[in-house]
């Protein structure tokens, strides 16, 4: 009897044992199942949310190149973009920028990333440029624009030309570290001084065969106007298009004498063209004025001015500092430029575009010069002459001569010095914003 119990006694512990593996068993198939289950699920909400990234970072490339704007520019909406969360930021102290496209389910999420760059390498590349022969009668010290950062200093270039760069009188050029519009020596933004590599800094030359890498002349195929503007010079009409404001010249006739034979010539005129530069300029100062006092303020600014036809710039008044916003670009196309001794402080970017101006329309356009810019010309070929300034300044603004095969003169102590920042290409309508190559990243 005690046997038999023993018996059913094992039996029924061999059942009950084997009833629980086989329920671990079914438990564990069902765990794994369950698993399985929760991975694909995983893996489907993962790829889901990776096509919700990348078509929402997808959505935002195709937003920001149709604009060529910068991604962190206020006027692009991102809001098409319904896959995903779209953020721009701008790289600190570089002109790049990282848009982000996030999508979330839960708590799960997917990110990716891709880097562009402002292609608005378009802008002031020197202090002084121009096309053709640039004249100084006496010795310059000019302040150069910093350019590339490389190694410990700057790149810094004061003059580039397409033709010579001469200085009459035995005079030289002496090319500085750069200032600010205050005098001082330029710091960077970690507050250290900016100074100009030993490789690009001329020192009192005795011959243009001494000029320095800050000093360059006889540059081949200088397109000035593509350099300031991304557009060749042949494209200048879309170019225009851009521009904020259009200042357009009354038709004026003057009689000259070619070939012994009087002619008369007709040309584009400003009358006032300095007090109607000075105008904007003072209504910017305003708005600039106005942030001050309200800092969400946003401030109707004229940058860009067109200018069609001859203009003097007296009656620009004299201001040695300025705001970093002050800075305009003004672009005065097919007439001549002067200036007769009234001290001028220009703050930006002054672009002379000799374009289609015939030999006698500049001489006729002299005609319409005052005694004091007319004064000491009488020996040059003024129909060769589209430039000419008089006096003693210390600008900071950067001078670009755009007139091939013909000379701009300079005569007094001139001294320019272009302040970087008083005109930002990056918030310009110039150059648009492209991809950084191989920057796409997926988190």
């Amino acid at each position: 009897m005690g046997i038999k119990k023993s018996h059913g006694f094992s039996t029924l512990l061999i059942t009950v044992v084997i009833s629980l593996i086989m329920a671990l068993y079914v438990f564990s198939l069902l765990s794994v199942e369950l698993f399985n289950s929760k991975k694909t699920q995983n893996v489907i909400i993962s790829q889901e949310l990776k096509s919700k990234s990348a078509s929402g970072l997808q959505c935002a490339v195709d937003i920001i190149l149709r604009s060529g704007q910068k991604p962190t520019s206020t006027s692009i909406n991102y809001a098409p973009c319904v896959d995903a969360v779209i953020t721009a930021i701008q790289i600190p102290a570089t002109s790049t920028y990282k848009v982000t496209s996030t999508a979330t389910a839960g708590d799960a999420e997917s990110t990716m990333s891709q880097l562009f760059m402002s292609s608005s390498m378009n802008g002031v590349k020197s202090a002084f440029s121009s096309s053709g022969d640039i004249v100084f009668n006496v010795s310059q010290t000019i302040d150069p624009y910093e350019g590339v950062k490389a190694g410990t200093g700057y790149n810094c270039s004061a003059i580039r030309s397409g033709g010579k760069v001469i200085i009459e009188n035995g005079g030289d050029i002496v090319v500085r570290h750069p200032h600010d519009q205050n005098g001082h020596q330029k710091k960077d933004a970690d507050k250290q001084l900016i100074n100009c590599n030993s490789s690009h800094l001329t020192v009192s030359p005795k011959s243009s065969a001494d000029y320095l890498g800050d000093i360059e002349e006889n540059i081949t195929d200088l397109d000035l106007f593509y350099d300031n503007f991304g557009m060749k010079r042949d494209s200048w009409a879309e170019a225009k298009k851009l521009f904020d404001t259009v200042i357009t010249g009354e038709k004026r006739v003057e009689t000259i004498e070619i070939n012994q034979v009087s002619t008369d010539v007709e040309f584009l005129y400003v009358p006032g063209c300095g007090g109607k530069i000075q105008t904007i300029i003072d209504a910017n100062q305003k708005e600039i004025d106005k942030v001050k006092v309200t800092p969400d303020y946003k401030p109707a600014l004229t940058k860009y001015i067109w200018i069609d036809g001859t203009c003097s710039l007296n009656g620009m008044t004299y201001k040695q500092t300025a705001d970093d916003a002050a800075g305009i670009t003004v672009v005065i196309k097919d007439g001549l430029v002067t200036n007769g001794g009234s001290p001028t402080s220009f703050h930006g970017n002054l672009f002379v575009f000799d374009y289609s101006m015939t030999d006698a329309q500049l001489l006729a356009a002299w005609q319409t010069a005052t005694v004091d810019e007319k004064a000491n010309v009488a020996n040059y070929d003024l129909s060769q002459m589209p430039f000419y300034f008089r006096g003693t300044f210390q600008t900071r603004g950067a001078f670009n001569l755009d007139s091939p095969n013909r000379q701009c003169r300079v005569e007094g102590s001139f001294q320019p010095g272009y302040s970087k920042g008083k005109v930002d290409y990056e918030e310009s309508p110039f150059g648009k914003t492209v991809m950084l190559e191989g920057s796409w990243h997926d988190f």
